[in-house]
């Protein structure tokens, strides 16, 4: 199986030429995707690109930003490419991008202390404060934050949210369900936290800078081989994550 994969690299290699691109992620504190151990990047995008590293010859460079400052960054065309994005979250930026194919999914939900009732109705958090990380966006449950409605608190990661959601600073915290697990296996102040609310499921995919059309058909290539082998699923177990 290793030659098929190493032939492939050869494949990619030898028809185009090597290049550096820069991948966002968010300052080392956004585990199991993105993180710090023993000085070096690690989690699911470190594994990621480092694959599609071998399968495209190229040569991805994970930068660290918040999320705020790294869409201004991408807006303003000095970060090459953002893993992990549905294209409705970046709809309305300046700089929407192109997408690769998806290759895994995200599910957004609303987390919440022990004792809360899960609900289907977002109305019945109308006058509660949820916490997000600064700079993410939530597509048609945005309906429902404003005056009157979901009162919203902004933080720089989820890691500081769930603090706060234990020390009763905020009501509930809107994340990902695979950070969520993350958390809630490596803090026991967090076991007990459980999902009210499932904000939605949707396909991610690499956005990229509008030139790199070449780039997006080489990524697309290369994810489509790590599909066949199941290699993206095999990533996201090592971190204890389900791809689904």
């Amino acid at each position: 199986m290793y030659y098929l994969f190493g032939l492939a690299a050869l494949f990619y290699s030898c028809v185009v030429v090597a290049k550096e691109f820069s991948v966002l992620v968010y300052h080392g504190a956004n585990p199991p995707y993105n993180y710090i151990h023993n000085h070096q990047p690690s989690g699911i995008f470190s594994d990621l690109f480092a694959r599609l590293g071998e399968l495209t010859g190229h040569t991805f460079k994970l930068v660290p930003w918040s999320v705020a400052r790294g869409q201004k960054l991408f807006d303003m065309g000095k970060i090459d490419i953002e893993p992990g994005v549905n294209p409705i979250w970046r709809a309305q930026r300046k700089n929407p991008g192109i997408y690769s194919q998806p290759y895994a999914y995200s599910k957004e939900v609303v987390l919440g202390r022990e004792g809360e009732r899960p609900t289907a109705d977002p109305k019945s958090f109308y006058g509660k404060v949820f916490g997000r990380v600064r700079g993410y966006r939530y597509g048609q449950f945005e309906s429902h934050f404003g005056e009157n409605k979901i009162v919203l608190y902004d933080n720089v990661s989820e890691k500081e949210l769930l603090s706060q959601l234990a020390h009763k600073r905020i009501d509930y915290v809107m994340i990902g369900d695979v950070t969520a697990a993350y958390y809630q296996k490596h803090n026991p102040h967090y076991a007990s936290f459980k999902v009210v609310f499932e904000i939605s499921k949707l396909p991610v995919h690499m956005r990229l800078q509008p030139h790199l059309q070449q780039l997006q058909a080489e990524l697309n290539r290369a994810l489509q081989v790590m599909q066949r082998n199941g290699e993206i699923d095999a990533i996201y177990r090592q971190y204890g994550a389900l791809n689904q």
